[in-house]
């Protein structure tokens, strides 16, 4: 499994930013959040507080009101400089404060930003979902569409339009007042009931944890997480005890390593019931009424089920091509998954287990390999050590694309953790990079990427702001952070997305990177992971210790247990998770309990008992999201499309670092966004539609003996 899907939105945190102010600051801050200034107009973190966005933002979306009343009120004639290019830069300061908000939200909260968190992203969401089905608004917008392509000066400019129309038809502007009162009701429902979902597994798990009195229970965990496991429980007052806190990073490192099966079964037990338990944390009510919502929705704008309305702005279309997909990829990836079972199982034997169970899954599965492969996962982990995994991602953007990054030392940031760079590209600035990859008690498990200010979102002088959030397992202190292999690789995924933001020459809001169909965003990323164990990158990360690097039959054995392992998009865990997202969203009966009905569906569907979905539906925080809902199948479809466009770079001279293979694929995909159809832009780099067996090639699927 890869952590690449472990993103979470809300902790908590011991020392709050407002702490850190004086009060003078804070006072003189209030209107001034949104106006980031300096040498590179960077966010003013060092003057926010939940007070200060608590007043501020409410302002702004007032004013953002007014912009967009200006514009549907304009006497003019309708066209595009005077109605689609404003309504695309209304809004800017909004975008600014709504920026800050989400960085506490996501990485540093506390139960002061929960407070107020909840009704501004709500507030937020609805005057976005006004601006988007606004009928004076549409009426100009439709005007300039059904022109076209008169009065665009370019391209881009029509596709802005075209991008414009689309999305408000379906948010629902071309409906009657009572449809769009009941819509924008439904959006603000969503929203709020997606935040509290969230938050309702961060909180429950801030509080859970498996104590163990005997450390024989912990045999085989590496002595830096049992050392961390000792302080933590006498932290929580139980001293001379360990502490395993239901957290992704020390669960699963519990089930590779742990050797006492009965462990093993306790910690993954209540790592799997996240978010389906009664009690205030129980998420089945948040699921049910959040589907029967999307179902509302999509009943609102004409699609019979929710699924059918996500998907028609998607690459694949329809949901039945969709399940066509999963389905495509079930029989064989079940079939791989069964003869590497069998010979997981054989180890098993020797321990006197006679079925594998979830939680024996991950450690034999890391004993098979660190067996048959001669792998050792902590001896891997010593040449991946985090400074030497951030800087081998720099590098390798240098190479294909000719990035470069400098330090920019006293930037405000949330914690003093987090690292901050400017990209140059062939020597002239980039944009600006914030990193926050070092674990925090204050933040929460996972990684992701966003942005602080996107390409088409500029004023004069500014740069693009991109973050990339991850939290490796902690270590004692003042000992390097020696990354995982799964943890180096993830690092070098939310980095392609950072690349994607970063290479955008949108010059809009509505054609910048993320607004590509959500079912390609993943490809930047998963693309960029294949970097991580070419030699070059190998060659720039030396041990640790002794300073040499990788040597030759480690690294092919590395690379042969990979294949063995696959991405985990072609194994059961994710799989099931992408089906069941399907269902839930094609169904058309209520569901009241999103996990029986996830368990019925894996029952018919003959799932192993040998595995558990990534995640339990009430935990599957991505089919609860506005992004991912029915929508979870993009993993398999992006690593796909990964898989095929690799094959364009592995077939030039230099390889995936390939310079002339990365200019060609950063001018004609990356840095195009959504300025042209992503179906045209990947024709014209590979000659050809996407060919949907790349990623069957790539891990040999299907065949006997392909999982070696």
């Amino acid at each position: 499994m890869n952590i690449r899907l472990a993103i979470a939105l809300v902790s908590s945190f011991s020392t709050s930013a407002q702490a850190q102010v004086p009060a003078a600051a804070q006072q003189a801050s209030v209107s001034e959040l949104s106006e980031w200034t300096g040498e590179w107009r960077l966010p003013p973190f060092d003057h926010v507080t939940p007070e200060a966005l608590a007043q501020q933002i409410p302002a702004a979306v007032e004013d953002y009101r007014r912009e967009l009343a200006a514009i549907a009120a304009n006497p003019a004639p309708p066209n595009f400089a005077n109605t689609v290019a404003p309504l695309d830069k209304a809004g800017r300061p909004l975008r600014r404060l709504m920026a800050l908000l989400r960085t506490y939200l996501s990485s540093h909260s506390d139960e002061n930003w929960r407070a107020v968190g909840s009704g501004l992203v709500a507030m937020n969401e609805a005057v976005q979902a006004e601006a988007l089905s606004d009928p004076a608004l549409f009426a100009r917008i439709s005007a300039v569409y059904l022109a076209l392509p008169a009065d665009t000066s370019n391209a881009e400019d029509a596709r802005l339009t075209e991008l414009t129309y689309t999305a408000m038809v379906r948010a629902g502007a071309g409906l009657g007042a009572a449809e769009r009162a009941r819509l924008a009701e439904i959006d603000g429902r969503l929203a709020s009931l997606q935040l509290q979902l969230s938050q309702n597994l961060n909180r429950e798990a801030a509080g859970q944890f498996v104590f163990l009195n005997d450390a024989a229970r912990l045999d085989g965990l590496p002595q830096a997480q049992i050392v961390a496991a000792a302080e933590l429980a006498k932290s929580n007052g139980h001293e001379g005890a360990f502490a395993i806190p239901n957290q992704r990073p020390q669960v699963f490192a519990v089930q590779t390593f742990v050797r006492d099966r009965e462990t093993r079964r306790e910690v993954w037990q209540q790592w799997m019931n996240r978010g389906g338990t009664q009690g205030a944390f129980d998420n089945r009510p948040i699921a049910a009424e959040i589907l029967s919502l999307r179902k509302a929705k999509a009943r609102l704008l004409g699609y019979a089920r929710f699924a059918d309305f996500v998907l028609a702005s998607r690459m694949v279309g329809t949901p039945e091509r969709a399940l066509d997909i999963i389905e495509t990829n079930w029989n064989a990836v079940m079939a791989a998954d069964a003869r590497r079972m069998s010979e997981l199982a054989a180890l098993a034997r020797e321990d006197g287990i006679s079925t594998i169970e979830p939680w024996d899954r991950i450690h034999y599965l890391n004993r098979f390999t660190r067996e048959h492969f001669g792998i050792d996962a902590q001896e891997i982990a010593g040449y991946f050590s985090l400074p030497r995994v951030r800087d081998a991602f720099f590098a390798a953007a240098g190479d294909t694309y000719g990035y470069s990054f400098e330090h920019l030392p006293g930037v405000p940031t949330v914690s003093p953790d987090i690292e901050v760079y400017l990209a140059r590209r062939n020597g002239a600035p980039a944009g600006i990079i914030y990193l926050d990859i070092r674990p925090r008690p204050q933040k929460p498990q996972g990684s992701w990427a966003a942005q602080y200010r996107q390409a088409g979102d500029l004023a004069p002088g500014e740069l693009p702001i991109i973050v990339l959030h991850s939290s490796p397992p902690q270590t004692a202190a003042g000992e390097e952070i020696l990354l995982p292999f799964e943890y180096a690789n993830v690092l070098f995924h939310e980095f392609g997305h950072v690349l994607h933001m970063l290479a955008s020459k949108a010059n809009y809001n509505g054609t910048a990177s993320l607004t590509v169909p959500w079912d390609f965003v993943e490809v930047p990323s998963l693309l960029n992971e294949r970097w991580l164990l070419t030699d070059r990158t190998l060659d720039r990360l030396p041990h640790y210790q002794t300073g040499r690097t990788m040597p030759e039959n480690l690294r092919e054995r590395l690379r042969s247990a990979r294949q063995y392992e696959r991405v985990f998009s072609v194994n059961p865990e994710y799989m099931a998770m992408a089906l069941v997202d399907q269902k839930l969203h094609q169904a058309e009966s209520p569901i009241l309990d999103v996990n029986a009905f996830e368990a019925a569906v894996l029952a018919e569907r003959g799932f192993p008992a040998s595995a558990d979905p990534i995640m339990q539906a009430s935990a599957a925080y991505h089919t609860w999201s506005r992004e991912y809902a029915a929508n979870v199948y993009t993993y398999l479809w992006s690593d796909i499309l990964a898989a095929d466009l690799a094959e364009v770079f592995l077939r030039a001279p230099g390889g995936l670092h390939d310079r002339e293979a990365g200019e060609r694929y950063f001018d004609t995909v990356l840095s195009r966004a959504n300025r042209v159809p992503i179906e045209q832009a990947y024709r014209e780099y590979h000659g050809r539609p996407p060919d949907e067996t790349a990623l069957i090639r790539r891990f040999g699927l299907g065949k006997e003996g392909g999982n070696h």
